[in-house]
């Protein structure tokens, strides 16, 4: 039998954290979001305490001191690059899987039993956790629908559940629609309305007035649930579409200088990815961004830059990025967050005619080419062309930062016998 199935990292920005930290394992910690200002992520330990997801840090900050809560700001370097490890291990065990999100994804298996399943999916489980060291957790059933929940139970039974069709004529009257994936408090309210709380009542709903009221994705919610897959697994293997790299920062920033070498980093970053996955952009925007709260809301902005031939050349792309600050930044203007957009890509090798001289083309791809292996060897960023100032006075606050433990040499741990 065929079973559609979601693996997911358990916890997984705080999993990240522990994964080097085993210290902490057991202990409360938290993760914060940029800038440090609030909760994104939390352990099980600090959920048990009431803490609730986004809360703002001030206001929680007694909790931390008393309850001796540790914290980290956002790694997300580190997130992708332990993400990219789990999911390599889970797709060499799994012929069909997409990736859903950072920490999750669905997966098809075939097996002659639950209870042969069950067996497959733990040891998927154990072999995950070995050579990576994140805990996952793991459920099947018959729809994409039916396995969100199914590994919603697994995360509170030991890491693996399968659901088939008896387990759901079980479970259909006791599970409420607000515990289903896709289903928020606003639909819930709707089905609600309708006298629909349960799966078994959307379940046994007469298709036409479940039509009539909800049309085609009330019906396509009621097929899921009946074990008709309506959302099928795919592998998703097509080119990115596009790389964005945006922050805000810790204060308000005046100063073009500042403004500029924040612009820079974020070029960088995005051209790192983009010559990693060997591609070439044609477009690139960059933006700049005031408060939501104060006189300068509308005075944010954007422009583009279209290349006629593809590039990745990091010098290239930062002059025109640097260029087009200097349209956009006003005197005075209290800038909040700026950030750097690609797309429009082609794949590397495919060559057309370059918009410099030959020779000069070869100097600017030498210095790229020079970049990833000096980057490669010491870690994203070591070498900062167009750094415009001494300090970063533009970058988020991010005071409790980990190391880049898998990113940059001088941060990997060392073990001593």
């Amino acid at each position: 039998m065929k079973y559609i199935g979601v693996i997911d990292c358990n916890n997984f920005f705080v999993s990240c954290e522990r994964l080097f930290r085993p210290d902490l394992v057991g202990k409360p910690v938290i993760v914060l979001s940029a800038n440090d200002g609030c909760v994104v992520a939390r352990s099980q330990e600090v959920k048990d305490m009431g803490v609730l997801m986004g809360a703002p840090v001030f206001q929680i900050k007694d909790i931390i001191k008393d309850m001796r809560i540790v914290m980290f700001s956002s790694h997300f370097a580190l997130y992708r690059d332990i993400s990219s490890r789990v999911f390599a291990v889970a797709k060499s065990l799994l012929s069909t899987m997409e990736i859903y999100s950072i920490d999750e994804a669905f997966f098809t298996i075939v097996a002659d039993s639950k209870e042969a399943l069950e067996i497959e999916l733990k040891q998927i489980k154990l072999e995950v956790e070995r050579l990576v060291g994140i805990p996952v957790s793991l459920g099947a059933s018959a729809s994409k629908t039916q396995a969100k929940y199914a590994n919603r139970l697994a995360k509170k039974a030991g890491g693996v559940v399968v659901l088939d069709s008896g387990d759901w004529s079980k479970l259909s009257p006791k599970v409420l629609l607000r515990e289903i994936w896709g289903v928020g408090g606003r639909l819930e309210r709707r089905y609600k309305e309708a006298s629909l709380s349960t799966v078994k009542d959307l379940v046994d709903c007469p298709r036409l007035r479940l039509d009539s009221l909800f049309g085609v994705n009330g019906l396509r919610l009621q097929s899921e649930l009946s074990g008709t897959p309506v959302y099928d697994v795919v592998n998703i293997d097509a080119a990115q579409q596009s790389i964005t790299s945006s922050r805000s920062f810790e204060k308000n920033v005046t100063e073009l200088a500042v403004i500029k070498d924040a612009v820079a980093y974020h070029v960088r970053q995005v051209v790192t990815d983009l010559r990693k996955l060997r591609l070439k952009t044609k477009h690139i925007i960059v933006s700049l961004g005031t408060s939501r709260f104060g006189d300068y809301l509308l005075r944010g902005g954007s422009l583009a830059q279209e290349n006629a031939t593809p590039t990745d050349d990091v010098m290239l792309l930062l002059k025109q990025a640097l260029a087009l600050v200097d349209s956009l930044y006003e005197p005075g203007v209290p800038y909040k967050k700026a950030g750097v957009y690609i797309g429009q890509f082609t794949p590397r090798e495919v060559t057309q005619a370059s918009l410099f001289s030959e020779s000069e083309k070869k100097q600017t791809e030498s210095i790229s080419t020079l970049l990833d292996d000096l980057n490669a060897q010491y870690g994203v960023d070591f070498i900062t062309v167009g750094k415009q100032t001494k300090d970063k006075l533009w970058q988020a606050k991010s005071e409790q930062k980990s190391p880049a433990y898998t990113t940059r040499w001088n941060d990997l741990v060392v073990a001593k016998a």
